[in-house]
């Protein structure tokens, strides 16, 4: 066999580590064979703006084989959407169906939060969500994913996506700031570690966020490496298992299939044999070759895309079957109608029926309230503010006036961000207080500059600092 003969085997038919092909070769040096290997992939690999632990690049091949896989694939993931879709709303077939999907999703956490994967026990904690949190959280992660799966995901998104999992509307840190296990070498040679490093955290995520925007692969590809990379790079003390599944399915939801990504069984990978991903990310991180993962994940998510396809023909299957038989039984039960021919009866039940439609008499009522209700309460709310703190702003201040309030209080104030003048221009009411998540919230930011920069415009005389319970709350001072 040539050497050509067998970089083509050894990329095409089976994407091989130099460990495999020295194994299957029977040859212990294959240094000039692994060259050829090598030199047969560069054509097809694409370097990423993702880096290991060594700050080597990563790169994927996308051969002729591995991309009719990544094809394959996404051609079932877009079959799902399209079939799905079709699915009757009317009879509630659609819903069922989503329901379905998250049952199983959240089975899986379930399984991967036991000790002993004990599915009946899985199936009860999903079926009631009974004081289990991690569950419970894991589906409030998925309906923030289903509902800002458009906005930019950045470290902000998954600040808000990890307060959600972590059941911490107000989070106070955010990346780990201790070392999971031994950090240090596995191998003689080079350094193998199982995540990365403290001080490596927040510049390997901040370069994954500039991957995901940037990249030029498909977004399943780029859904599956994201995977990858957050469960390599560790970046939470906790659920980083879970945030890796709901990041994946953020990026195939912004880049490719919308809020139905939510629904896909992502969560497979949480139960997959442990042992077999740990000699995967080891194949990658020596390599710095992420199509090892690729090859395996492609797969195994091609087999998961093989059970829904085969759920919703069942759907179809059921749809047609009651058809038949509902048409089966109209013909029925027109004949007799035909034999007996008496219409007296038929007649006095269309009369009762018409009587019962002709009553709209409760509903006229019961508009009126309401409409009496929506009209009551502007009048309560006017009488709530009591004045601008500063005096030479009208009361009302709409976004206009607001804008060129802070426009003036970044003339005036050279101490203030854009932000803190965005927020206090729209926040300014005296008597009124107001949060560290409200300013979170208005500037999309994280809550830890959130609170930060409150703290700041209470130094520079702003607002007043004040306890409310177990937080803090800002109202403003007054100003001339």
């Amino acid at each position: 066999m040539g050497v050509n003969d067998i970089a083509v085997r050894f990329t095409e038919d089976k994407y091989a580590t130099k460990n495999e092909v020295s194994r299957e070769l029977k040859i212990s040096v294959i240094d000039g064979v692994w060259d050829k290997i090598l030199s047969y992939r560069a054509p097809f690999c694409h370097y990423l703006a993702i880096r290991g632990t060594d700050k080597n690049q990563l790169r994927v091949c996308l051969c002729p084989t591995i991309s009719s896989n990544l094809n394959t694939v996404e051609a079932k993931l877009l079959r799902i959407v399209s079939e799905a879709n079709k699915l009757d709303s009317v009879n509630s077939d659609k819903q069922y169906f989503k329901q379905s999907c998250l049952v199983r999703s959240l089975q899986n956490v379930a399984l991967a939060n036991l000790a002993v994967c004990d599915e009946e026990h899985a199936r009860k904690v999903v079926l009631g969500i009974i004081s289990d949190v991690a569950s419970a959280n894991y589906l409030k992660g998925l309906r923030f994913v289903e509902a800002k799966y458009e906005e930019t995901l950045d470290v902000d998104f998954l600040a808000d996506l990890y307060s959600k999992v972590t059941g911490n509307d107000e989070l106070t840190s955010f990346y780990r700031t201790k070392e999971i296990e031994d950090s240090g070498a596995n191998v003689l040679i080079s350094r193998v570690y199982k995540c990365a490093p403290t001080h490596l955290i927040e510049p390997m995520m901040d370069s994954l966020f500039n991957f995901v925007e940037k990249t030029n692969v498909s977004p399943l590809c780029r859904a599956l490496i994201s995977y990858y990379y957050i469960q390599f790079v560790k970046p939470f003390d906790k659920f980083n298992n879970e945030i890796s599944v709901l990041f994946a399915k953020a990026v195939l939801a912004h880049y490719s299939v919308g809020e139905f990504a939510v629904y896909l069984p992502l969560e497979t990978f949480l139960n997959e044999n442990e042992g077999e991903m740990e000699r995967i990310f080891h194949d990658v991180q020596t390599s710095s070759d992420v199509t090892y993962f690729l090859t395996f994940a492609l797969k195994f998510v091609g087999k998961e895309f093989d059970k829904i396809l085969d759920s919703l023909a069942e759907y179809s299957t059921k749809v047609i079957r009651d058809d038949f038989y509902q048409l089966d039984e109209e013909v029925k039960t027109e004949e007799p109608v035909k034999e007996e021919a008496k219409p007296e009866p038929v007649k006095e039940v269309i009369v009762e029926e018409v009587k019962k439609v002709e009553e709209p008499a409760p509903t006229v009522v019961v508009k009126k309230v309401i409409k009496e209700e929506v009209e009551v309460k502007p009048a309560a709310v006017v009488e709530k503010p009591v004045g601008l703190a500063i005096s030479y702003i009208p009361e009302e201040l709409d976004e206009k006036t607001a804008t060129r309030l802070e426009r003036h209080l970044l003339e005036l104030d050279v101490r203030l961000s854009k932000k803190q003048a965005y927020f206090y221009a729209r926040h300014c009411t005296l008597g009124m207080y107001y949060t560290i998540d409200q300013y979170k919230k208005a500037t999309k930011c994280v809550y830890e500059t959130a609170r930060t920069s409150m703290d700041k415009l209470v130094e520079f005389g702003y607002y007043a600092k004040a306890p409310a319970g177990k937080k803090f709350v800002y109202t403003p001072v007054k100003r001339n």
